[in-house]
């Protein structure tokens, strides 16, 4: 079956778009898939809904948590769907099998004075003091996923308008605008320690490291991770989301629509952005508890 599993990966790349990582992502959850199979003495076809609760059990034992388990069922029901589509199979097993009933978990966050903190904090630093500042700061004011931070090139960023061209999930573009003091620092950062990197004049992303390479996705983590520490921040584990958070939670603090601050994240679905409504949900009941005679 690995031809499949070449054919799937070759459809998720050229006729989806999908980045590097969610591919691989998605094999080893085919691949995964098949190794059940193979336990079971079943094939692609024999593999019916009756057969969802054994292969859950089957994840259970892999050691897979309930949202990799949920995320694996939707791999498998996107590869049936392709499995279809090659008319390899007649049916898909998988087809409105919602998965696991989980709690949600609401996103951890740092304040706009922690934010702050972690900026002020690279500002002082003697190495890569403004790349650093410039891209946690950039996070924060435009809530970029970490790949687009990574893939963000010179030409992305128009300083007159004062957005940036972002390449989310699926090669999709969007344009989203940033702050007064993202601007400062990206300029600083270009016009400096970017402009003595080796070969800046013929890179086109914005973000390099030492050796005048794009800054890779591992360590923008670093960096993020590194100035949480520094702060002494609870959340010290976290990486560049926590900051696409709180640029989520902050919008939503202030009143923004839904829908604006989904399309300024990039999701493709409404139901992703609406675990930040929790946020309109806490400033309801301050507002109740505080000018209700019976709160």
């Amino acid at each position: 079956m690995q031809y499949l599993i070449d054919a799937y990966s070759d459809y998720l790349s050229i006729e989806r778009g999908l980045s590097n990582n969610t591919i691989i992502a998605y094999r080893k959850d085919v691949e995964l898939f098949f190794s059940f199979l193979e336990s079971e003495g079943l094939s692609i076809t024999s593999f019916h809904r009756k057969d969802i609760p054994a292969f859950i059990s089957y994840l259970k034992g892999v050691g897979r948590g309930q949202r990799s388990i949920n995320r694996t069922l939707s791999s498998i029901r996107g590869f049936y769907s392709f499995l279809m589509r090659e008319n390899e199979v007649d049916s898909n097993p998988l087809d409105g099998f919602l998965g696991l009933k989980l709690w949600q978990r609401l996103p951890e966050v740092v304040s706009v004075e922690d934010v702050e903190k972690m900026v002020d904090t690279a500002l002082s630093s003697k190495k890569n003091k403004y790349r650093n500042a410039a891209l946690m700061e950039l996070i924060f004011s435009s809530g970029l996923r970490v790949s687009e931070v990574s893939s963000l090139e010179l030409g992305d960023i128009n300083f007159i308008g004062k957005f940036i061209k972002v390449r989310g999930k699926g090669n999709k573009e969007r344009v989203v605008p940033f702050g007064r003091r993202a601007e400062l620092l990206v300029k600083k950062y270009i016009e400096g320690e970017r402009s003595k990197c080796r070969g800046a004049d013929k890179k086109s992303f914005l973000f390099l490291n030492n050796r005048g390479q794009r800054l890779s996705r591992q360590t923008i983590w670093k960096v993020v991770k590194q100035y949480l520490r520094l702060i002494g921040h609870k959340s010290q584990g976290k990486g560049p989301h926590i900051l696409r958070h709180s640029f989520a939670t902050a919008l939503m603090a202030g009143g923004a629509d839904l829908r604006v601050v989904q399309e300024l994240l990039g999701h493709a679905s409404i139901s992703t952005t609406q675990i930040y409504t929790h946020v309109e949900k806490d400033r309801l009941s301050r507002v109740h508890n505080r000018y209700h005679p019976r709160a």
